[in-house]
């Protein structure tokens, strides 16, 4: 009897025990399905990405199956329930969950990358069915004025300027009009220069003059507080029809007609851009706004990449450099820098010109951009051949370590150099260098990737597709291979002339020596057909 309940009691412990075992192993099998769907998912996304190479998803694809082998034998190991099992089960349940948390994150992460590389290579669009706008006139009365409205101008008197804006100014004048169905009292000027002197005086109470002209009026002693003495009323935009119609009936001066020309997109991607050698236009915006669509472009510089070369020449063209504008119909010459008034494309095509090159790929960055991006990276190094000093900063002879502030102000600084602007490119090219170095020579960089390109963001377009951007951080991490990096810069003479965007008025320009040019020219071809470049090249 005794014996029978002995065995009862036995029998009752063991099936308890399976009972425990059972649930302990439903609620194993969870874990193990939770923690392999995370490892799937951060698997995908890294996929997904497309910037790892294949044997970094080799090994991390082993890591995870390894990960989930750990995870089951703690949860599996052992046929005894005993203290020793219950901890290895606690220690596979805190592995699972961190490798669910982790896995998670990491692959939110590469999801948050993948978002931010489409938000940066995808410029605004313009619907295919819209008529293109030739130009964009901006209504002004000044600060003190009590005007905050069109309406509110209607009494007032206008000034215009005529000449090769006549027709603009006709056709903002037109829808000025329309909207406030009433005449208006309008005086047409030669140049801005003279509108604005009266505009200043009150002569005049409103100015419409070209977007474009808020470039140059940086470079006027007479209109640099231009911002502080006037506000922007309304801006009208005047499409191809509306101007080829004010063209035909307008009243005011007449210019040199110098009808302008419409831009069309400049570049041509390359088919494999990890085989192919490219070319990359690298444009400096002169500003601190996001999202800078057409503004001065300060630093204009052509990176020449042979991926199978692993040589780059960066080519660095002075900001104002006399150039044919391709905006001009009868070739008229302006400042390199003001070609970017005009849209990227037409800085493009300019220097596309001036080369006789084909540019693939365009890079625009400003002052925000550049200094978030130094200090997103850990700042730069790098040797700097000369003394000076410049904006509150002092940067030695010989090597050198500078945050992001401190690179703003070394490729800002012009005045400090008997050489002005020319050393003031080739510092720019160093910075771009070191930027370079140190990104590629960096790994480990990629952990800090979605850091970089969140403060990027609204800071630096490009056209480059997010597909290619990720091709060559794959090629990069799979042989972290050195660059051959060299530097020219093309160089001139000073002089003051007219422009196209300043047809009136005589600005500083820098007269192309056209044997710099040629020598460009021959260094680009060089790189592109797999040659090397040595020092002594570009010297």
């Amino acid at each position: 009897m005794k014996h029978s309940a002995k065995k009862r009691i036995e029998q009752e412990k063991k099936a308890a025990q399976r009972k425990v075992t059972l649930k302990w192993g439903v609620v194993a099998g969870i874990i193990l399905v939770i923690q392999a769907v995370a490892s799937g998912f951060l698997f995908l996304s890294a996929l997904n990405l497309g910037m790892f190479p294949l044997w970094m998803l080799e090994i991390a694809a082993g890591v995870v199956l390894v990960l989930a082998l750990i995870s089951s034998l703690l949860f599996f190991g052992g046929k005894k329930e005993n203290l020793g099992k219950n901890f290895r089960r606690f220690t596979g349940i805190f592995l699972a969950a961190a490798i669910t948390v982790t896995s998670v994150y990491v692959g939110n992460l590469f999801g948050s990358i993948n978002q931010t590389v489409e938000n940066i290579t995808t410029a605004p669009t313009v619907s295919e069915q819209a008529e293109p706008v030739v130009e964009t006139m901006n209504v002004y009365v000044l600060s003190t004025s009590t005007a905050t409205s069109l309406a509110d101008c209607k009494s007032l008197k206008f000034g215009v300027i005529g000449g090769n804006d006549g027709p603009a100014s006709f056709a903002a004048v037109t829808k000025i009009k329309s909207e406030l169905a009433s005449e208006i009292n309008v005086t047409d000027y030669k140049n801005f220069s003279v509108l604005g002197i009266d505009f200043y005086h009150k002569d005049i109470q409103v100015a419409v003059i070209n977007q474009t002209y808020l470039g140059t009026l940086k470079e006027s002693s007479l209109f640099s507080n231009w911002n502080d003495q006037t506000k922007l009323i309304t801006s009208i935009e005047i499409t191809e029809s509306e101007f080829a119609a004010a063209e035909a009936s307008n009243p005011y001066s007449k210019g040199n007609y110098d009808k302008p020309v419409e831009i069309k997109p400049a570049t041509s991607a390359v088919d494999n851009i990890d085989v192919e050698p490219f070319i990359v236009y690298i444009s400096g915006s002169d500003t601190r706004d996001e999202y800078f669509a057409t503004e001065r472009s300060d630093v204009n510089i052509l990176m020449v990449v042979n991926p199978q070369t692993k040589q780059i020449l960066l080519v660095n063209t002075p900001r104002d450099y006399y150039v044919p504008n391709p905006r001009s119909s009868v070739g008229t010459e302006d400042k390199l820098t003001h070609l970017g008034l005009y849209g990227v494309d037409c800085s493009i095509t300019g220097l596309e010109n001036l080369y006789d090159c084909d540019i693939n790929y365009y890079v625009q960055i400003n002052f925000t951009g550049a200094e978030k991006l130094v200090d997103d990276i850990g700042g730069i190094t790098f040797y700097n051949p000369r003394e000076f000093s410049g904006r509150g900063c002092y940067f030695p002879e010989g090597e050198i370590t500078i945050n992001g502030e401190e690179a703003v102000v070394f490729a800002r600084e012009r005045y400090a150099f008997a050489e002005g602007d020319n050393m003031r490119g080739q510092n720019q090219m160093r910075l771009i260098t070191a930027i370079f170095n140190k990104v590629t020579s960096s790994p480990t960089l990629i952990l800090n990737y979605q850091t970089i390109l969140d403060d990027l963001d609204g800071y630096i377009v490009t056209n480059m597709e997010s597909d290619e951007i990720d091709t060559l951080v794959r090629m990069q991490l799979n042989d972290l291979a050195e660059w051959n990096i060299q530097t020219y810069a093309v160089t001139g003479w000073g002089g003051m002339d007219t422009t196209y965007s300043a047809p009136y008025e005589d600005l500083y320009v820098t007269y192309p020596y056209m044997s710099t040019v040629y020598q460009g020219q021959d260094l680009i071809d060089r790189v592109l057909d797999g040659e090397t470049l040595t020092d002594e090249d570009v010297e």
